[in-house]
């Protein structure tokens, strides 16, 4: 089984899975160096979203700089999302959502309101800039819940915590039951959150609203389309 074979055998069974080093040192250097000017510089009128409490977020990241232009088209990232979604499939939103200390803590939950079951309307990237753990925040998922329309258990006995190094990029159907813990050691968890859709679903993000006339003329062909810029 090749390796792409392989994650998206892992998504449709398990309904998540993790990709290995797609961040590479100089990716995750700069990123430590501009995600808390980005964080900083945040402003939901020009962003499009709130920000909700006890986070550094970041909303529209595609207009914050050169470097997020095409860090979705990363393979194999983006061939996974395509054999899912459609060679047409677009980004809803590119955020950022980092838990500070005793934050983060979320019920399990899906992103989308599509029912569970083997067609997939969604993924969800996650690119991992400082590691996650049990101790700083770490996403925990129930595996094969986005199969059946179950309630989220209480006991959370069968949840996995993804404890991931540095440069992951973990993936995850939309159904799948899932949310981030607590960050109670307030280490870093910075974690990029691309979010994939089919074509002509609605957008998080409107990219034709948010996105500056300077980020727009920059674009590449092959990131317009993904963005919806020219539908």
């Amino acid at each position: 089984m090749t390796e792409l074979n392989s994650h998206i055998h892992h998504i449709l069974t398990q309904g998540f899975t993790t990709v290995h080093n797609v961040l590479k040192a100089d990716d995750l250097k700069f990123l430590r160096a501009t995600m808390d000017d980005i964080y900083a510089a945040y402003d939901p009128e020009r962003d499009g979203l709130r920000l909700p409490e006890g986070y550094n977020f970041s909303a529209n990241t595609v207009d914050k700089h050169p470097f997020f232009h095409t860090l979705f088209l990363r393979s194999p990232v983006y061939d996974i999302m395509r054999h899912f979604l459609g060679e047409d499939c677009i980004l809803s939103s590119l955020n950022s959502l980092e838990p500070l200390k005793d934050q983060g803590n979320q019920s399990l939950h899906r992103d989308t309101g599509t029912p569970p079951g083997e067609q997939v309307y969604s993924l969800n990237s996650l690119w991992v800039v400082d590691g996650m753990d049990r101790k700083n925040g770490a996403t925990r998922v129930l595996p094969g819940s986005h199969l059946a329309d179950i309630p989220a258990p209480e006991d959370e006995k069968d949840v996995i915590h993804l404890e991931v190094q540095p440069g992951t990029v973990v993936i995850i159907n939309a159904s799948l039951l899932h949310g981030a813990s607590a960050n109670h050691s307030g280490r870093r968890r910075r974690v990029l959150h691309g979010y994939f859709v089919r074509k002509g679903a609605q957008q998080q993000t409107d990219q034709k609203k948010y996105l500056s006339p300077k980020t727009k003329a920059i674009l590449p062909p092959a990131t317009r389309r993904v963005l919806a810029l020219d539908d």
